[in-house]
């Protein structure tokens, strides 16, 4: 039984990845600027965004794959011989892209499974690796979907972000005006809530960002237990991420971590200067409890 993944682009894989998996499928997020759409990871990149955004007044917005793009997925996963298809998409909590794929349910060549995630960016990361290799290991459609049940109830996502702003401007952010009033000139410690309705919120405040991933790293302190792997990713902010990342791997150097990073379609939403962790069970001792139930 052969199976494929489809995500889209907020996952942010790399070129390397994406090239070297046959079986995953990536739908590019539509970006909306300038009277213009730009696709995700293909016309627009980091590289290009982010000094845009420094000084356009005229702010970004983004729209979702359309159930075209979807089906010409679905379409070539079935002539390319996948039996199953598992779609990973952006979480429901801050798009309404996971409720439109149901309409796809019905589908039977190839059929389609899709996959509740609460998370983005660093968390579908995760989650889409972990499925590609349980998918190119031959798990069956019903062992890799209890595989990422399991690594996304273990996850957590946490990330720190320059101000509000943005956040605010495009609706992705779940809180009061007042509590929301309260953070914007500070340094927000958010979360995205992976085990409940997968919108973001605050959670702490700080007045600096080394206090915010302090907090952060607090908070892993005592509920990281091995087997554990973290990603750390950021939106136009590499040298802090770099720096966090050897800290990290002084005060936890039994956890296994990767890094990632934020493109456009998230940026948009969260501005420029993010950093931001993912932390989950270990893929591969998923993948070794998967394969003592044989």
């Amino acid at each position: 039984m052969a199976i494929a993944i489809i995500t889209d682009s907020t996952a942010y894989l790399s070129t390397q990845f994406i090239h070297d998996h046959h079986n995953l499928f990536i739908a590019p997020v539509p970006v909306l600027w300038h009277g213009k759409t730009y696709t995700d990871m293909v016309d627009i990149t980091p590289d290009t965004f982010y000094p845009e955004l420094a000084t356009s007044a005229d702010m970004p917005s983004t729209s979702m794959p359309s159930l075209g793009t979807m089906t010409d997925l679905l379409d070539k996963a079935q002539e390319a011989g996948y039996d199953d298809v598992v779609i990973i998409p952006m979480s429901k909590g801050i798009s309404s892209f996971a409720d439109t794929l149901h309409e796809l349910d019905d589908r039977t060549a190839p059929r389609v499974h899709l996959f509740d995630t609460n998370s983005t960016a660093g968390g579908n990361n995760l989650l889409v690796s972990l499925a590609v290799q349980l998918a190119d290991e031959q798990f069956s459609i019903n062992e890799v979907l209890q595989g990422l049940t399991t690594l996304r109830d273990s996850m957590t996502i946490e990330f720190v972000v320059k101000d509000l702003t943005h956040l605010q401007r495009t609706g992705r952010i779940s809180n009061t005006a007042r509590i929301l009033g309260s953070l914007l000139h500070v340094c927000p410690v958010l979360t995205m809530d992976v085990h409940g309705n997968g919108k973001i919120t605050p959670m702490a405040k700080e007045r600096t960002e080394r206090r915010a991933l302090d907090d952060i790293q607090r908070i892993m302190n005592a509920n990281t237990e091995l087997p554990y792997a973290a990603l750390v990713f950021d939106g136009n902010h590499a040298t802090a991420k770099a720096r966090w990342v050897d800290q990290l791997k002084t005060k936890f150097p039994d956890l296994a971590i990767d890094t990632s990073f934020i493109g456009p379609a998230i940026g948009c939403h969260t501005g420029s200067g993010v950093l931001g962790i993912a932390w989950a069970y270990d893929a591969q001792a998923i993948i070794n409890q998967l394969k003592a139930q044989h």
